[in-house]
């Protein structure tokens, strides 16, 4: 069963250098999944099923998608084939933009078209992806076919989704925005001259759901061993048939550097005979985001565990500049070391290197193969994803370190589960104490999201609930299980719509002032403008604030006409901190940002509520994010210098991010659905970092000034 899927592996990586290179740029990478030659035979189930090419129009048909570009008519309509049988999304270009567009090249994986002069380039891949580029600016005005239930949005790029499939539109090159109708129905993009700009219809392919049902993965963790025993394997063998060794830096010698068994090539074939006796597939453990050959942080790479307290893992690097020596490296693997497939620990932070390197990873395994992608994080980000990056994955892994957001049906539904989005099995990353109990199980299967099983969870009650209220749900009733609850969630979508429009609308004044800070108590000042005491430890100012400023960030904070400075490193924390009154359901700031004020570590303000939080803040590239755990969304033209109103309010079933240019005027950046959860309140004021903690990036970067003022805590009336 390996030696096909290598032998399709080595076919396809053939043209690899021997000697492979760092990427020029991101945008040579665009314009060679745009033009290239490669990728043009069908891959992983997805075909070019018919093109056809008349006076009128041009067809292409994918295997999950119709594409019909009307040159006369300055349009594209994309038409699902797959979940539900419908008009997807209409592209409108201005006047005379394709004419004399024509299919220059097509196989069964891609069809390529250009006009004469070749100054507007399409490619229409057959996972129901499109390409385009022209040489002068163009508009393009994108209209939904469909009512979205969920709306995923990170700067320019946009993914609408509902319970039957998905559209999505990506600046693939370049920076923009996307004007979004408030019915989130019609959505414009203004390209730049030779800006590359992606269209995404899915799902792409069919549900594999005989695979879902008997593919069950043993997940196996360890910082002891790289390699469990054959009496472990044994023990494993009939509650699962694929063995995922994410052992981590304790399975390679070098693991960011490179691929080596670290107990000898013996010891890997070991454990590959055992699998294949047992009648498991072995899947290993490697990581593009953590892999760091060819980019200039190979001198921060770690080999071992020792001191791993203090270090932490290593940096990892999200640029992807350097696929071309991380798919050299796996394509070693494949060959030498011979496992079933792979398992990519994260990936990169654009679209483009991560498509790219998905599509040839899927090469190098083969359509048999296996292939996993932990995507907690997924590019562009802030929850917005590509579906035609996950579908070429056997298995999508989402969820890690934010138990809280389980009771989300949205992050559920739309970010864990990919039923018709990308059609990939989607796993929920269950690797803590959630508790798994019938109601939980339930609400997994009816969104057709699996678990992997945990060796430990045999010695535990998990083992009980898995065998009475998960494995017997894995059959061939379930699919009709599924549809029910999407026509279900579907029928409740006009009312949840009209729930979160008079979310949005509450006015402030049905809430009331609770506690405000003008930062001009005397003790406060004072205390503020003495040096502080040793730093990184929490120190207790009057007032009921406490502070706490990491020894890296050289931080300094002073007090003065009613407002709070903080002047310290970027990438550190320097924050103050202070429990709110039981009640609070809304916090607000005014803050002003100058200088490298911070990234991730940017100034803002977050509010934890029992074992959830919300954070808002601004960026030393001139935007503003918001924060969820495992989700970071961005919003463009937030100039430094000025000041600017943040709140964040729970209201209902949703958690508000707001923010306000001159204080009277709020714009609504996100909506999430959670309702108010139980627990103390407690606020954090600062840079404070993404997810609410103490974390801190490798590199402290330059010095930033924050100014905060007029922070106030608001509560019901009654």
């Amino acid at each position: 069963m390996r030696s096909a899927a290598i032998l399709i592996g080595l076919m396809a990586t053939a043209c690899l250098a021997a000697e492979p290179a760092v990427s020029p740029s991101l945008e040579a990478d665009a314009e060679y999944l745009l033009t290239t030659t490669d990728f043009m035979e069908a891959q992983f189930g997805m075909s070019l099923e018919v093109v056809e090419a008349g006076p009128e129009r041009i067809l292409v048909r994918t295997t999950g998608a119709e594409i019909a570009l009307q040159p006369s008519a300055d349009t594209v309509v994309v038409r699902q084939r797959l979940g539900r049988e419908r008009e997807a999304l209409r592209l409108a270009f201005p006047a005379g933009s394709l004419a004399g567009l024509r299919v220059t090249r097509s196989g069964s994986g891609a069809a390529l078209l250009a006009n004469g002069a070749a100054t507007l380039q399409v490619r229409v891949n057959a996972d129901s992806l499109i390409m385009v580029r022209s040489s002068t600016a163009l508009p393009v005005t994108s209209t939904i076919g469909f009512e979205p239930a969920s709306v995923r949005r990170i700067a320019g790029d946009i993914l609408l989704l509902d319970e039957w499939g998905c559209a999505g539109l990506y600046l693939a090159t370049g920076t923009g925005t996307a004007q979004v109708s408030s019915d989130t129905r019609t959505i414009v993009h203004a390209l730049a001259p030779q800006q590359v700009f992606w269209v995404s219809a899915g799902p792409p392919r069919p549900y594999a759901w005989e695979s879902s049902y008997k593919d069950r993965v043993v997940w196996h963790w360890s910082m002891e061993t790289g390699y469990p025993s054959d009496a472990d394997i044994t023990a494993w063998s009939p509650s699962g048939n694929i063995l995922l060794q994410q052992a981590e830096v304790m399975l390679w010698k070098d693991w960011s550097l490179r691929f080596i068994p670290r107990h000898s090539l013996e010891e890997f074939q070991r454990v590959n005979r055992t699998c294949e006796r047992l009648g498991m597939r072995n899947l290993v453990y490697t990581s593009p985001f953590y892999f760091l050959a060819g980019t200039g942080l190979e001198s921060k790479a770690m080999n071992n565990f020792d001191n791993f307290a203090t270090t932490g893992f290593s940096p990892g690097d999200d640029r992807g500049m350097n696929w071309p020596i991380f798919l050299a490296e796996i394509t070693k693997v494949m060959r030498d070391y011979q496992p079933d497939g792979l398992y990519f620990d994260g990936i990169y932070g654009n679209v483009v290197r991560t498509y790219l390197i998905s599509r040839k990873a899927r090469q190098v395994v083969g359509d048999t193969g296996l292939l996993e992608y932990h995507a907690t994080g997924s590019p562009p980000g802030g929850g917005c994803y590509l579906p035609q990056i996950d579908t070429y994955y056997t298995f999508i892994l989402r969820g890690e370190g934010c138990p809280e957001r389980y009771a989300d049906p949205d992050y559920l539904r739309y970010f864990v589960s990919t039923h018709n989005i990308s059609n990939a099995i989607g796993v929920l990353c269950n690797n803590n104490d959630y508790k798994l109990d019938e109601t939980f199980l339930n609400t997994l299967l009816e969104n057709n999201i699996r678990l992997h099983l945990i060796p430990g969870w045999l010695h535990d009650y998990r083992q009980e609930a898995l065998t009475r209220w998960y494995w017997p749900a894995l059959n061939g009733a379930l699919p009709a299980r599924v549809e029910a609850g999407a026509e279900r969630r579907q029928a409740q979508l006009v009312a949840l719509r009209q729930e979160l429009r008079r979310a949005v609308e509450m006015p402030m004044s049905d809430l009331r002032l609770l506690w405000q800070e003008n930062f001009a108590e005397p003790a406060l000042v004072s205390t503020l403008l003495a040096p502080m005491p040793e730093k990184g430890l929490e120190t207790v100012l009057p007032g009921g604030w406490t502070a706490f400023l990491s020894p890296r960030s050289e931080a300094i904070l002073r007090a003065e006409a009613g407002t709070l400075t903080i002047t310290g490193r970027a990438s550190t924390v320097a924050s103050l901190e202070r429990d709110l009154p039981p009640e609070v359901t809304a916090v607000e700031c005014r803050v002003r940002a100058e200088g490298e004020c911070g990234m991730s570590w940017g100034p803002g303000l977050c509010l934890r509520v029992g074992e959830s939080r919300a954070r808002i803040g601004l960026r030393s590239d001139e935007r503003l994010q918001t924060d969820r755990s495992g989700e970071q969304a961005l919003y463009e033209n937030y100039p430094r210098g000025a000041w600017y109103w943040l709140r964040l309010r729970w209201t209902g079933p949703f958690v508000l991010s707001e923010v306000s240019r001159d204080g009277t005027t709020w714009t609504c950046l996100s909506a999430e659905r959670q309702a108010m959860p139980a627990g103390p309140r407690r606020l954090l004021l600062g840079k404070v970092p993404f997810d609410g903690g103490r974390s801190e990036y490798t590199e402290a970067g330059g010095m930033g000034t924050v100014t905060f003022a007029d922070v106030k805590a608001y509560g019901p009336t009654r």
